[in-house]
């Protein structure tokens, strides 16, 4: 195995050497099924580390259990047989400190101290150094034990990993925590015909339904965004702002959960609003989003091509929009 060098600085600790560890990311992209082992591959990773195990547990139970480079099924059975609830000192000193990472290593006093059976089951599984953090979990009982190890000819963990480790918990337990939400929010919205996204407290859309993101290019123009953002103002729900959507064809409700971090949206295209347009308005609009130019719409239609311009105008005025494509999407064609 070639020597692994320790993380240089944990303020600066990151996934590239530029930008932050994509935690929260990894969290919207991944399925629930999927997202602690990823989780954990990434964590292995930027900590240099061997192999790591994260542990889900409640006071009266064992919840799950998810490894990379562990037989986890001769661990657990090893585990049980030598009663290692009462061995294993680096998990006390986690739960003594929640989100307060612990080491120890090969040459550390207490690790000496063990009993044989437990340096037997350390090194049977390839754990030289020992990393670890507790993390509570979504205001209850049930704690998450991640569990970042290093294994022969891997250097020693030191306090500047376990200070960087203790930085990143934070980013951890809400990525855990939005996973979650995720989970339950996409069963909903991926079945939802209507668009619908998941957004945080700030607009910012987290996850989206396939409607919401075909419905994007319009709901963008007529917010004004040129990133995946919703305006205050929608969501606050201002008079001023919801008219100017009902007149573009659209209606919204807003849901907030009791954590503020899951908005649920719904935009509903009105499919009446192009009796809002005069019969002219309506006819040269309809032709205009079907791909023609104003110039193939007047000759179509014996008129001008400053008629239509005018007529056009009259038509993105009463929808709201700006463009083509919003002005699509308001007629719902």
């Amino acid at each position: 195995m070639p020597p692994r060098t320790s993380p240089s600085d944990p303020a600066a600790l990151t996934s590239s050497g530029a930008e932050p560890l994509p935690l929260l990311r990894l969290a919207r992209t991944t399925g629930s099924e999927r997202f602690q082992h990823e989780l954990l591959r990434c964590l292995l990773d930027e900590f240099r580390a061997d192999h790591g195990a994260i542990n889900t547990w409640h006071p009266r139970s064992f919840v799950s259990s998810v490894g990379i480079g562990y037989d986890l099924a001769a661990m657990s059975e090893q585990w049980n047989r030598i009663n290692g609830a009462e061995l294993d000192f680096i998990t006390f000193a986690m739960r003594a400190q929640p989100e307060q990472a612990a080491f120890a290593n090969d040459d550390d006093p207490r690790w000496k101290q063990t009993p044989p059976a437990w340096r037997e089951f350390l090194s049977r599984h390839g754990i030289v150094h020992q990393m670890g953090v507790a993390i509570p979990f979504e205001g209850s009982d049930t704690f998450v034990h991640l569990y970042l190890n290093r294994g022969p000819g891997s250097p020693a963990h030191t306090e500047r990993d376990a200070r960087a480790l203790t930085a990143l918990t934070p980013q951890i337990r809400e990525a855990m925590l939005v996973n979650r939400l995720y989970a339950h929010a996409r069963q909903g919205l991926d079945e939802e015909a209507q668009p619908l996204a998941l957004t945080d407290s700030q607009g910012w859309v987290l996850f989206a339904n396939r409607a919401f993101c075909a419905a994007w290019p319009a709901l963008a123009e007529l917010a004004g965004a040129t990133s995946p953002r919703l305006p205050d103002a929608w969501l606050s729900g201002r008079r001023g702002a919801l008219r100017r959507l009902e007149a573009a064809g659209w209606s919204i409700e807003v849901g907030r959960d009791d954590s503020g971090l899951r908005v649920a949206l719904r935009r509903r295209p009105s499919r009446d609003g192009v009796a809002t347009l005069t019969p002219r308005q309506a006819e040269i609009a309809r032709l205009y989003c079907a791909g023609h130019s104003s110039k193939d719409v007047a000759l179509r239609l014996g008129l001008s091509p400053a008629t239509v311009r005018v007529h056009l105008r009259n038509a993105y005025d009463r929808a709201g929009v700006g463009s083509r494509a919003a002005l699509r999407a308001w007629l719902a064609v």
